[in-house]
């Protein structure tokens, strides 16, 4: 299950970029998980219960993640069209494009802190 270590890397991240006392005060975690990111949202909240049992600091910490769409922008009109049933079409020109510009990501998107 990759969603442990996807789970160690965030928490890693944000230990990296906030000092402890900041740490201390985190209340949430906003992630924001594309359709083709390969991560399972219900695995990854699974992950950061089981994160919880070897790090009890974070244990008031939640975690919420959004999963975004599918979307691609055609190089031929510059169109940007919501992918739907994986047809990677351009609703404009009716050409076909790979160029994804969401749906791949995985970002923290939002950290939230008592003040």
């Amino acid at each position: 299950m990759h969603e442990t270590s996807i789970v160690n890397s965030i928490m890693r991240t944000l230990e990296q970029e906030f000092e402890t006392e900041k740490l201390n005060k985190m209340k949430a975690i906003y992630l924001k998980v594309g359709i083709l990111s390969n991560i399972e949202p219900r695995l990854l909240h699974n992950a950061y219960s089981a994160y919880h049992l070897t790090n009890p600091g974070y244990h008031h910490v939640s975690l919420h993640i959004e999963s975004t769409s599918l979307k691609i922008q055609c190089e031929v009109c510059n169109h940007i069209t919501d992918v739907k049933n994986y047809r990677f079409i351009c609703d404009h020109c009716g050409r076909p494009s790979k160029n994804v510009i969401q749906g791949e990501e995985m970002l923290i998107h939002k950290v939230e802190f008592d003040d």
